[in-house]
């Protein structure tokens, strides 16, 4: 039997549909015409196995788009091959089938035995594992984390959330567990922290929800305003007497000088912590007594007039950090300080309990008869002076830096009142150097 060309197969028509040709060496197709006319050779071959004549698919020619001739040659010979080697091919093609689903189904029973075990794990998983993954996956990350990398989430949860509930299942925590750390905050009023931990608590377990680690969220049905309460608008500020004695306790405070400085510096401006930490030399003109802020919390540049005290302040700092771009520079000179450092230190030198790991141990250095104070409570100190000074509101408002909130005045209203402000910060000044130089020729004023 001579062998068939592609010429010859080419030459098949639809009406040979049905009809079985031989292509020799053993290979014989069945002619299909498809619907469009187009004409296909289904191959076979034939051979004799253990005295048996079996038959085995090759596959499919079409002139275009199927199994070339002698693609289906090249594995006729492979199969005659296996069958001089005493393999038979049909035999061998079911062995194959049988493994391959053998391995198809060890790999699913794999991946069954290892959702298992991811499952088992996250039900394991305690509290505390739960936040080393959310401040993986939300709070270090370098795009979108946190700007501190999750070190005050860390350490909020540290002092508040694992003593209670670090060393749970997370599956295991349930709202009364969450409730239990909100009092334990609240009873201590610090309902701004509880809130901020609650908040973090919430974020942190609705990851837990989304990678199926928890079932439902332990936080849901807490509210804030109903079981944690309103914020209260905070208005201490230091009386005269009470500034007289922080004059005196700063030196022995165990604050470095430049921390002293610096809460002169925003008592004596009425200026944010923040931006006294972040200012610049290069914005500070002590010649023409002017400090120049760029950049301030109501979107407009601020100029502050430096009064004398202020000025005793500024020069005593450029002695120390004069040489860099910062007023207050950080540890490695990349940068300002964080303000939280002096917030924090004004806090450790204030505590009723025992000192914190690695914090001071002067924990009542800065403790005054009107209870707990902030850096930010010298602002509102220091305007409470210049108003009991007799400077006019508007005047205060604007030493302040803070938003008309009469929308016709912002908008009709332009007068500048730059030497209305730098009077009010004179007066200022004035009325501080003597509360810290001459305290006993000072009668105190007081705020009606």
């Amino acid at each position: 039997m001579g062998l068939i060309t592609v010429q010859e197969l080419k030459a098949l028509t639809p009406d040979r549909d049905g009809e079985r040709v031989a292509m020799g060496g053993s290979m014989y197709g069945t002619v299909r015409a498809g619907s469009d006319g187009a004409v296909s050779v289904h191959v076979v071959w034939r051979y004799r196995f253990n005295a048996k004549v079996r038959q085995i698919r090759l596959g499919t020619w079409r002139d275009k788009g199927g199994e070339s001739l002698k693609a289906l040659r090249d594995k006729r010979d492979t199969y005659a091959g296996e069958v001089k080697s005493g393999i038979d091919p049909i035999d061998r093609r079911a062995t194959d089938r049988l493994r391959d689903a053998a391995d198809a189904e060890a790999a699913r029973q794999a991946q069954v035995d290892r959702l298992q075990a991811l499952a088992a794990a996250s039900a394991r998983m305690t509290v505390r594992e739960l936040f080393e993954l959310w401040h993986r996956v939300h709070l270090a990350k370098p795009q979108g984390g946190r700007k501190d990398g999750g070190a005050e989430a860390l350490r909020a949860f540290e002092k508040d959330v694992f003593p209670h509930i670090g060393n749970m299942a997370a599956k295991d925590v349930r709202k009364a567990d969450v409730l239990r750390i909100i009092d334990d905050m609240t009873a201590r009023g610090v309902t701004r922290m509880t809130k901020r931990v609650f908040s973090d608590l919430r974020q942190m377990f609705e990851l837990a929800v989304d990678r199926e680690i928890i079932e439902l969220n332990p936080t849901a049905r807490i509210k804030k305003k109903k079981d944690i309460g309103d914020d209260t608008e905070r208005d201490r500020f230091l009386s005269e007497r009470e500034l007289v004695k922080l004059f005196e306790k700063l030196p022995d405070s165990g604050l470095t000088d430049t921390a002293q400085l610096a809460l002169k510096i925003q008592l004596a401006t009425i200026t944010r912590i923040g931006e006294v930490s972040a200012a610049r030399w290069d914005q500070v003109d002590l010649e023409r007594r002017v400090w120049t802020l760029p950049t301030t919390k109501n979107g407009k540049a601020h100029r502050v007039h430096i009064s004398d005290f202020a000025l005793t302040q500024f020069q005593a700092l450029q002695a120390i950090t004069g040489a860099a771009p910062w007023l207050f520079p950080n540890s490695k000179l990349s940068g300002p300080i964080d303000s939280k450092t002096f917030t924090k230190q004004v806090a450790d030198r204030q505590r009723e309990e025992k000192p914190m790991t690695r914090r001071t141990k002067q924990i009542d250095a800065l403790a005054l008869e009107g209870g707990q104070w902030r850096p930010h409570d010298l602002r509102r100190t220091g305007a409470t002076m210049m108003a009991l000074l007799g400077v006019l509101p508007d005047v205060v408002e604007r030493c302040l830096n803070h938003k008309e909130q009469n929308r016709m005045k912002r908008i009709y209203q332009h007068a500048g009142y730059e030497a209305q402000m730098r009077e009010a910060w004179d007066l200022l000044g004035l009325r501080l150097a003597l509360l810290k130089n001459k305290p006993e020729n000072v009668r105190t004023l007081k705020r009606a």
